[in-house]
């Protein structure tokens, strides 16, 4: 709506005006340290893992940068180099579907063999999840039609709706779904329903498979974070978190000339938005007494990078959450995989893989 008439209508009556709030962090999601007593896998600072997968023999392969590594024991090996950087893994009998920017779908077996599974153009840039149907398609979500991976704060800021959710099945592509906001995550909840991380609408649908481009039941509406990527379990689902909300970004979402001249005028870098890592904490905007007091950090305050993954049960209750607060390090989740009761989630923003203790591995343990 143009400025000029919602200050109008503000003026009218104060009820019409859309107030963004940023609901706290309670129940399920109250924060602890979960993910900062997890057990780091990786060496410190060796890898940018962005997604990973489980395999049946309890192997962990993930991406990092342009390639694809297993990590088996202590051991790391390269499994493929691709020639581009690999994002979205998806389990596919032994090894994994790809998903690689600027080339397409690849299919990579345990030993590195690779095929190109769909170089269409729809697949090729800004694939952000990806999910395998019980027919043996694959439901694919496309974060923006405009930008790169890497380009999520400016979708966000400039509100960006060109989001899809597109069907291949072999060479063949569909569009499904479109005008979304950065669909981050998808995954199949039944043989007819499917569900879908609206990342800058920070809400969780349900979708029926048959008609994806329908209006769809809300799971999960209003979260306290910009939700990515779902893997099922037989409890529910885990969901990443790579960014917390805060309300200095909400005050920019609500003054598009503001962000506009952000974007237009200051580095990327020093945007006041959510990042994946926080590294440079006694610069940022605000760092003074309300985000450190005599020098220490506090846990409550206003969030520019957190570390979050939580799962949701059938019923969209949040049943459990891994964190690293404002005032730890691992920080950027971007990736979960969970096989027989064992969770991993790869910390990009941490550079790290971290294996946290989950409630089905206390109950195995005692």
């Amino acid at each position: 709506m143009n400025r000029t008439l919602a200050v109008i209508r503000e003026w009218i009556n104060p009820d019409w005006a859309r107030h963004r709030t940023v609901p706290p962090m309670e129940a399920g999601l109250r924060p602890n340290r979960r993910l900062d007593e997890a057990h780091v896998l990786l060496p410190a600072e060796a890898y940018t893992p962005d997604d990973l997968v489980l395999t049946e023999s309890g192997t962990v392969m993930f991406s990092s940068e342009e390639s694809i590594f297993e990590l088996r024991g202590d051991e790391v090996r390269v499994v493929a180099a691709l020639g581009g950087k690999v994002g979205v893994l998806v389990p596919s009998g032994s090894g994994v579907v790809a998903a690689v920017e600027g080339v397409g779908l690849v299919s990579v077996g345990a030993s590195g063999e690779t095929e190109e599974l769909c170089a269409d153009r729809a697949v090729s840039s800004c694939v952000t999840d990806a999910a395998r149907l019980p027919d043996g398609s694959l439901l694919v979500t496309i974060g923006s039609s405009h930008e790169s991976p890497g380009g999520w704060a400016r979708a966000l800021l400039r509100g960006d709706r060109s989001g899809r959710i597109v069907r291949v099945d072999g060479p063949r592509v569909r569009i499904e779904a479109e005008g979304l906001g950065w669909p981050a995550g998808i995954e199949v909840a039944s043989d007819t329903d499917v569900l879908v991380s609206l990342s800058c609408d920070h809400r969780i649908e349900r979708r029926m498979t048959a008609s994806l481009g329908k209006p769809s039941a809300r799971l999960a509406a209003n979260l306290p974070v910009y939700p990515g990527r779902i893997a099922a379990t037989d409890d529910g689902w885990w969901f990443v978190a790579p960014y917390p909300r805060n309300r200095f970004t909400e005050l920019l979402l609500d003054e598009p000339q503001l962000a506009s001249e952000m974007m237009r005028t200051i580095a990327p870098e020093d945007w006041f938005v959510p990042r994946l890592r926080c590294t440079t904490p006694y610069t940022d905007t605000l760092q003074m007494g309300q985000l450190r007091v005599l020098g220490v950090i506090k846990p409550w305050a206003p969030a520019r990078s957190y570390g979050l993954a939580f799962r949701l049960d059938g019923s969209g209750r949040v049943a459990e959450s891994l964190h690293s607060r404002v005032d730890g390090e691992r920080h950027g989740i971007t990736g979960v995989a969970v096989r027989g009761g064992r969770v991993v989630v790869a910390a990009q923003g941490y550079r790290n893989l971290l294996q946290p203790q989950v409630a089905n591995e206390k109950a195995v343990t005692q």
